[in-house]
């Protein structure tokens, strides 16, 4: 994550998603900063210092600064951290409001992101990713994260991010909506008895992944994957592997169309 004048695009005053198909879900924009740099902000976008919003930032120094740059007189920056063992730490003894993680911090990013989850349970969780990934989009969300922003973004969008994920609101790109629907939706009819690993490989085969590739995703065995595609075939009812992803190639088209219409 960068901070630059290529940020991404936020949605009208009413929440919903602008045209240009670039936009944050996150729902109203009540709470958004207002620009003076005075005071914090709270919920309702009323200036307040005594419930002032704490932020934990894991990333890199250079990173961090900008960070800090951008968001000065919005939030107390409680703790910084580079890597997953500090940032567990400093979540356990701050209890921040809100975490900005980097997908590129020193060790385990989705450790970090249990840790910081399980260390300061009322913190909400926002993933800075260098780029669009569904897989790591998913990844973060069972982790525990309510948000995932990814490539370079501006300040004043920055801003935007925090106030609606300390709004309780989930910040996803628009673009990467339709992958966590598809998720929650699995590969349709007979897909409800799946195991929480068998619906990671069935959406990694509906996102058109190599067995290699799901099995280094994972960090599991090749045999291991092709055993959890044949329990897919079988749970499934279809033929074979090509039936299995053209099934879920066809769901997956059918919901583009309804969006469509």
């Amino acid at each position: 994550m960068s901070l630059n004048g290529n940020g991404y695009g936020t949605g009208t005053a009413n929440g919903h998603p602008n045209g240009n198909g670039n936009g944050h879900v996150t729902g109203n924009r009540n709470g958004y900063p207002n620009g003076n740099g005075n005071g914090y902000l709270d919920g309702n976008g009323n200036s307040q210092r005594d419930g002032v919003l704490r932020l934990l930032i894991v990333d890199r120094a250079a990173t961090r600064l900008g960070i800090r740059m951008a968001l000065e007189g919005t939030v107390e920056v409680c703790a910084e951290a580079e890597d997953t063992e500090h940032a567990i730490r400093a979540a356990k003894q701050q209890q921040p409001d809100l975490a900005l993680v980097s997908d590129h911090v020193a060790g385990d990013g989705l450790a970090a992101i249990r840790g910081i989850c399980r260390a300061a349970p009322g913190c909400a969780v926002v993933v800075l990713a260098g780029a669009h990934d569904a897989d790591y989009l998913l990844e973060c969300v069972r982790a525990g994260a309510v948000g995932y922003v990814p490539g370079p973004l501006d300040a004043e969008r920055l801003r935007r991010v925090v106030m609606a994920a300390a709004a309780n609101e989930a910040v996803v790109p628009r673009s990467m909506v339709l992958e966590l629907v598809l998720e929650l939706q699995g590969g349709g009819t007979g897909a409800d008895g799946l195991t929480s690993r068998e619906s990671q490989v069935l959406g990694m085969l509906r996102r058109g992944h190599k067995t290699s590739e799901i099995a280094d995703r994972l960090a599991i065995a090749p045999v291991t994957v092709r055993r959890h595609i044949s329990e897919l075939v079988r749970k499934m009812g279809v033929e074979n592997r090509a039936a299995l992803t053209a099934s879920l190639a066809c769901s997956g088209a059918r919901i583009r169309q309804s969006r469509v219409q």
